[in-house]
């Protein structure tokens, strides 16, 4: 099972690059119109879920792979130690959470460096590329305004060194969070 939750989950990864640019669709045809029809069946369970989709980001298939992840490695435990645990299992499921929230967090750092370096070496190409950065971190940097300078006037410098910070200190805080959570539940005997 383990191994065939592992075919799958190469699957949709294939599915997933090949819909970018409609790439599939011109180079690939029958093939890509097979992995469609094995893939989406399980990947429309998640489209259904709000918020999993903003304009043309879908994050379903994450989700998706997330939950296929975490599947496989209760199999795989299950299948080298013949049993399994609640507490493995919860741990698991956190594991994954974590790992989806650190992907993001560390993408948004990345964001927030780039922009704070477009800050400073401002080419004539780099307002295109600041209007992008700006759109992707402006709900994140109207929290931080909000909570760390009271939405007063700031200069723009400010709120994206301020942005960076909070999302490496967010980072760290919740690796040590989910590192005890994760270990507390593995140890659970039940």
């Amino acid at each position: 099972m383990s191994s065939l939750l592992s075919l799958y989950s190469l699957a949709i990864v294939v599915r997933i690059f090949l819909s970018w640019g409609h790439i599939g669709e011109m180079r690939f045809g029958s093939f890509y119109h097979f992995i469609i029809k094995i893939t989406d069946p399980y990947l429309d369970l998640f489209r259904s879920f709000p918020g999993l989709q903003s304009g043309n980001l879908d994050f379903s298939p994450m989700i998706a792979m997330v939950i296929l992840g975490i599947l496989n490695n209760i199999l795989s435990i299950f299948s080298r130690e013949g049993t399994i645990t609640l507490g493995l299992i919860l741990a698991l499921t956190c594991n994954a959470i974590w790992s989806v929230l650190s992907f993001f967090i560390v993408i948004f750092i990345i964001l927030s460096i780039i922009r704070i370096v477009y800050e400073y070496y401002k080419s004539p190409n780099a307002i295109h590329y600041i209007a992008i950065l700006d759109n992707l971190l402006r709900g994140p940097q109207n929290k931080i305004h909000s909570i760390f300078f009271g939405g007063r006037e700031i200069e723009t410098k400010y709120l994206l060194f301020g942005t960076a910070g909070s999302f490496i200190v967010l980072h760290i805080a919740l690796k040590f969070l989910f590192s005890w959570l994760i270990t507390t539940l593995a140890a659970l005997p039940i």
